[in-house]
Order: C-alpha cells, then sequence, then structure tokens
C-alpha cells in the first residue's frame, strides 16, 4: 500500500507541474510599433512644412465664412504650438474673398492664437506668400523664357486645307 501511495504521489506531482503555465511577458506587436513609429515620422515632417510655410490659404476657411475648418484648424495649432515660443510672420491668404470677409479671418485667427496662449506681438500677419525653400528665380525665368520659345502651335490640333486631321506636335 505503501508503494502505491508513493507512486500516486509522484503521478500527481508530475500532472501539477505539466498544468504550471509559464509566465511570459507579452512582447509588442512589432507591426504595430513600426507603424506607429512611421506615424510619428511622418506627423513631425508635415508638422515642419506647416510651419516653414507658415501659411493659411482660403481652403483652410469654411466655404464663404470666416471660421477654420478642420484642416484650417489643426494647421493653425500645429502653428500656435511654434509661435507660442518662436516669433514669426504668418500669411493669411486673402484669395478672392471681400475685403471684409479677410478682416473677419484674420480676426478669428488672431482669437483663435490668443486662446492658444499665443501673444499677439509675436506674430506679424500679413497677405504674403507661403515660406519654404522654393525655387530660385533664375529657374523660374528659364521655365518661363522655355515656354515662349515653344511653337504656339504645339499640342493643338487641328485640319489643313485638304480636310485632314493634324497635331500640332512636332
Amino acid at each position: 500500500m505503501r508503494q502505491y501511495l508513493i507512486a500516486s504521489m509522484g503521478i500527481l506531482c508530475m500532472v501539477l507541474t505539466g498544468c504550471e503555465q509559464e509566465q511570459v511577458e507579452p512582447k509588442p506587436n512589432e507591426r504595430l510599433v513600426n507603424a506607429k513609429l512611421i506615424e510619428s515620422v511622418n506627423n513631425l515632417a508635415i508638422e515642419n512644412a506647416i510651419v516653414s510655410q507658415h501659411t493659411l490659404f482660403p481652403y483652410h476657411f469654411v466655404q464663404n465664412g470666416a471660421e477654420l475648418n478642420e484642416l484650417g484648424q489643426r494647421d493653425l495649432g500645429v502653428l500656435a504650438n511654434h509661435f507660442v515660443e518662436h516669433a514669426g510672420p504668418l500669411n493669411v491668404r486673402r484669395g478672392s474673398v471681400s475685403a471684409e470677409m479677410y478682416e473677419a479671418r484674420v480676426n478669428h485667427v488672431l482669437d483663435a492664437l490668443k486662446q492658444a496662449g499665443v501673444e499677439a506681438e509675436r506674430i506679424a500677419i500679413s497677405d504674403g506668400m507661403p515660406g519654404g525653400s522654393g525655387m530660385p528665380s533664375e529657374n523660374v525665368v528659364k521655365i518661363l523664357e522655355k515656354a515662349q520659345e515653344a511653337p504656339a502651335t504645339a499640342g493643338t490640333i487641328g485640319t489643313t486645307g485638304s480636310g485632314s486631321i493634324t497635331s500640332g506636335v512636332r
């Protein structure tokens, strides 16, 4: 009987240790980590571009209104975060709106910046061109000169005196 009891206890111990689960630290999902890292880098690049351009365009506003749309709110938020610590220019492009609407848009932007903690003297608002590296003026002149040198008929389709169709591309 004693051997039966010892054998039973041994089997019981083996069964119980076999049921014990190993405590493993969960590994982070590498795909999720990579996706978040790429998203973070992309967001930083977008924010740097917004700050470099420092311009709100008519498409940042509600159609025929002074309020910012969702894109305008996001871009102004990025600019506000920048202007809290760094002074600089802010361009609000007028586009084709009336002087009254443009003034209302500028006032709306100023109010939003004030609410974000930006001191008014840290920014200079104008209807200026966007910032950024742009293109050297020599390249613009060359492009315009080449455009003027191109034949006036390039890319046009017409008919000859005999009625056949011709292409202006040579």
